[in-house]
Parts: structure tokens; sequence; C-alpha cells
């Protein structure tokens, strides 16, 4: 617990994403299946990793946490920091972090970073690969008239055609959010890819920290027509879960939702993230509202060669049904 402790402390000074707040991770991975590893010199703390934990039979990751975004490496940078002296100090860690890593005996290593990691040289040259992958962010709430103008003219129709179908109203149940939201991933034919307990700790979790919000479009007859699940830390407005109900997704209210969400983002004076995805589909989408396409890194090291060989063949098999 010594270095959960300490990590504590480190959060109240340091920008930490909320996917990497010790909170959120307790309420994703539950307390033992998480930890963090630390950088101090000085008895100061100057970079810290937490991570997820996870077996997969006899293999040992450590690997994306359930709803978790991004977590790896979080840098204390000092502003004014030369950019030669803040490259030298974050390849130090990163050597160090690897030294931990190796420690561990792992099979796999594999995590996501926060957007705001832009050089992962120092895992390159320690023989860690990198997948870029991106999400949407709308930098600029504070203009609400220039955000609706940078959305396309034909989501804002949909929004339009949204309002008139539905109004907006605050949800505060999670049973009720869990059970809409099952009917997204079961009109796909799909289970959901997180079990219910997990969400309602991590709900319960967001509004103990005042940092979740559900919203619900509602029709006349009370009937909800689509959701959507905000989180936030002291940057951004994070776009969680949501959809339309299957039954009624020709309304467009999602598109609504969405438009509510960025209003929300705009009131706190916070960025909106989208979350993205690199699925071709959803992408399109999201540029739609004015964001822009932030990369971010996926970064993994295999250090079994039973797993690299098992994914190479993988890899020639799904080749050999195209």
């Amino acid at each position: 617990m010594i270095n959960k402790e300490k990590y504590l402390q480190f959060c109240d000074e340091v920008f930490v994403p909320i996917y990497s707040k010790s909170w959120w991770m307790d309420a994703v991975c539950q307390s033992y299946n998480w930890d963090v590893w630390l950088y101090e010199s000085g008895g100061k703390i100057l970079a810290a990793m937490p991570y997820y934990m996870q077996t997969r039979g006899s293999y040992k990751y450590i690997t994306k946490a359930p709803l978790t975004q991004n977590n790896g490496i979080i840098f204390r940078i000092n502003k004014g920091t030369k950019l030669e002296t803040l490259a030298k100090f974050q390849e130090h860690v990163i050597d160090e972090a690897n030294h931990f890593i190796e420690s561990l005996k792992l099979d796999v290593y594999e995590q996501q970073y926060h957007y705001s990691f832009e050089n992962w040289l120092p895992f390159f040259w320690n023989r860690y690969t990198a997948l870029t992958r991106y999400t949407y962010v709308i930098n600029e709430t504070y203009d609400i008239e220039q955000l609706w103008k940078n959305i396309s003219s034909s989501y804002r129709n949909l929004i339009r055609k949204g309002y008139k179908s539905a109004g907006i109203c605050e949800g505060n149940n999670a049973d009720e959010f869990w059970h809409l939201h099952n009917k997204i991933f079961e009109k796909q034919g799909l289970e959901c890819p997180f079990s219910y307990d997990l969400w309602v700790r991590l709900y319960h979790a967001c509004i103990k920290h005042n940092c979740g919000k559900i919203l619900y479009a509602m029709d006349k007859e009370k009937s909800i027509l689509s959701i959507l699940f905000l989180v936030w830390d002291e940057q951004s407005v994070y776009h969680l879960l949501g959809g339309n109900i299957p039954e009624h997704q020709n309304l467009q209210t999602y598109n609504m939702l969405t438009w509510e969400g960025i209003k929300i983002a705009s009131q706190m004076g916070l960025k909106y993230d989208f979350e993205g995805s690199v699925i071709k589909r959803i992408s399109k989408s999201m540029r739609q509202y004015g964001g822009k396409p932030m990369p971010y890194f996926r970064i993994r090291k295999v250090f079994n060669p039973d797993i690299i060989r098992m994914e190479v063949e993988n890899q020639i098999a799904s080749m050999n049904t195209l």
C-alpha cells in the first residue's frame, strides 16, 4: 500500500487523467488487480505508472483495464523545462520503467498512453513496438456559437431532429442505465464487454467524486430514446458510454445527447474527448462534430516467444481466410 498512498499525493500535485486516478483503478480493476510503479528522486515522485495486471491462462499481462482508455507513465514536468532536458529526463524514466517491467517476469506488456505522451522513442530503443490510434478532441469549447458552426450541416440537422422528438433529463439509476445499455449490444448480437458489477462500481465511484453524469433523451410518453454517460477530470469531459435505444434509433436523439455533452464541457470550461475509434464509420461520425484527431500510442512488448509464435500463426491463418 505504500506506493499507492504515495501515488494519491502525486495525483493531488500533478494532472492525472481520470483513467489513471486511484479511485478509478479501484473501481474498474478492484484494488488487488492494479498497482503503481513510482520513479522518485530527492524524496519526490517525478513519474508514476499505474498498471492493471491480468492472467490469461498461464500467461501474465500488464494490459488495458476495462473501460479505461489510457494508463501508462505520467511525468511531473516543470513549466519552462527545456526540450533537451525533458527528453533526457523522459528517456531515463522510461529506461527505469523498462527495468521494472522486466523484473515482473511478464509474458506481455501493453498499455495505451494519453495523447499528451508524444515521444515513445525510448521504448523503441528498448525493443517495444507502438501502434498509433486516434481519439477526437474539441480543444476549445468556450464559444458555443462557434462550436455549433463547426458541426457539419448534416449533423446539425440530425441534432435539430432529435430536439423535435425528445427532451433531456438526467438519470440516477445505475440498474436502469445498465439494462438500456445492454439492449444496444443485444441488437448487434454482442455481449456487453464489461460486467454489471464493474459498471455499478464505476458509476458510484464517479458520482462519489462528482465527475460523472447520466443523460437521457426522453419523449413525452417518458420513453427513453437514447443514453449517454459522461465522465470528466480537470481538463476534459469524456464521452464514455452511450447510444440509441434500438427501437428508437431512427429518431436520431443520440446526436442531440452528444451535443448536450459538448455544451456541458463548454459550461465547465473543459475539452470534449470523444474517446476515439479506429473503426471507419465511428471515426467518420466523430469528426462531424468538429473534433481534432489526436494520435496516441498503444505501446507493447511480448516477452514470451510462445505468444509471438501464436500471434504470427493466427495472423497467417486470418490471411488464408481472406
